[in-house]
């Protein structure tokens, strides 16, 4: 994970720290930052609620690639809303390379995201 941006959003380690989690391709460690009633939805999948479902749907998710790295180009903040945008680069199972412009949305609750959208046209990998 690398963060390119200069401006300073009051959550930019909570982006950094969660895309890192994210590129180590640690289920366990994703859903430490989010709350147990959670939605998620990656992409034009359906939305996803709760922990554990998003747990398995990450486990799922990262077993179909064999690496991948975020490049977030800019993360901005209002209240309790983050958003963050760049590029992802995957590894696919075949060793072939995919890359695609991805934007987040995290809707936080006490710090810990309750909202969690990514906005990614996945098909191509």
């Amino acid at each position: 994970m690398q963060i390119t941006n200069d401006y300073s959003s009051p959550h930019a380690a909570l982006v950094a720290e969660l895309y890192t989690a994210v590129d180590a391709m640690n289920a366990e460690d994703v859903v430490g930052f989010v709350t147990e009633d959670v939605t998620f939805r990656l992409g034009n999948f359906d939305p996803i609620i709760g922990r554990e479902p998003v747990l398995l749907a990450n486990e799922a998710f990262f077993q179909t690639i064999s690496a991948m790295r975020h490049t977030i180009t800019g993360i901005w903040s209002r209240g309790d809303t983050v958003f963050c945008d760049g590029t992802v680069h995957y590894t696919r199972k075949d060793s072939s390379e995919h890359e695609v412009p991805f934007a987040t949305r995290l809707g936080l609750r006490e710090g810990i995201v309750a909202d969690y959208v990514v906005y990614v046209d996945i098909s191509g990998l």
